[in-house]
């Protein structure tokens, strides 16, 4: 009895042993605090957490493809516009005619009177050019005093002093524009120093003619086609073959060099066809027409089918 009550016992107390190792044991004051403070933490987290709203994601458009900036295109260059020309001719001497008698040293002033037969008007730019020949103590240029329009006619004057030496003398002018191209008909002065001069005759006609191929000409009158008495025959048989013809007991003669009236008042002159074949720009012909009048002439142009001359006819 006893015994059993022993055994009782000391089961009673392994089991309470073994109650008391399967308990969990008691947390130290310092555990508990520390847990207290990590509960709160996490707390505080979840509240900011859940406070904060959530942002959706959203999809960033991809840029704009690059486009390339076409450049401007010149514009085209501008198309070439014509202009107008220059050109002059000859109308008269106004003072100082072919072969005036003067002595050595004479100062004159030579006067021309020219047409603008151009389409350009002559400005201030535009001048008076000695060419060649005796200066006669001349200036090299003179420019033009005003405008000169197309069609109109200028009085164009230079001072000059007679050479020292006995004889004939002569100066060639042109004109020039304002791109120091020279154009139009030449003209000059011309003298007789000294006292074999010859006796000075005047000029009865002067200007430009163009004669076209087959055409007549008078060169009393400087006209194209002639009048009942024409003095000559421009004969175009081909671009490659022309002829010059005397008509109406007119005479001609190409000269050497410029010839002054006495040159062609002294020359053979015959009536015989000239063949133009030959013939230069600048060439120079004496002539006497059918009225008996002795001239010259300088052929300033030559085409297939036509020439220009420099006339002057003394009477």
């Amino acid at each position: 009895m006893i015994l059993r009550r022993h055994r009782m016992a000391a089961g009673l107390l392994a089991a309470a042993i073994a109650l008391a190792a399967c308990l969990p044991s008691q947390p130290s004051p310092q555990e508990i605090a520390s847990t207290a403070a990590a509960q709160t933490v996490s707390a505080q987290l979840t509240l900011v957490s859940a406070a904060s709203p959530t942002v959706p994601a959203t999809n960033t458009p991809a840029p704009p493809p690059e486009t390339s900036t076409p450049s401007p295109t010149p514009p085209p260059p501008p198309t070439a516009t014509l202009g107008c020309s220059d050109n002059s001719q000859f109308v008269s001497d106004v003072t100082i005619p072919d072969n005036t008698n003067m002595t050595p040293g004479q100062t004159f002033t030579k006067t021309w009177r020219l047409r603008n037969s151009g389409s350009c008007t002559w400005t201030t730019a535009y001048d008076l050019v000695f060419v060649d020949g005796n200066a006669m103590s001349g200036p090299a240029s003179v420019p033009l005093a005003g405008p000169v329009a197309p069609g109109s006619t200028v009085d164009l004057s230079v001072s000059l002093t007679a050479p020292s030496t006995n004889g004939t003398h002569r100066g060639n002018y042109r004109l020039r524009n304002d791109k120091d191209v020279l154009f139009g008909t030449g003209f000059y002065v011309q003298i007789v120093v000294g006292p074999t001069a010859t006796p000075t005759v005047g000029v009865y006609k002067t200007g430009s003619l163009t004669i076209n191929s087959s055409f007549t000409f008078d060169l009393d009158q400087i006209v194209s086609p002639g009048t009942p008495n024409q003095d000559f025959w421009y004969e175009g048989i081909s671009p490659v073959e022309r002829y010059l013809t005397p008509q109406n007991g007119a005479t001609i003669k190409e000269m050497s060099g410029t010839p002054s009236y006495g040159d062609c008042a002294g020359a053979a002159l015959g009536s015989g066809k000239i063949n133009f074949n030959d013939i230069s720009v600048g060439d120079w012909f004496c002539y006497q027409t059918n009225a008996g009048r002795y001239g010259r002439f300088q052929v300033d142009g030559i085409t297939a089918f036509s020439i220009t001359i420099d006339v002057r006819t003394w009477g």
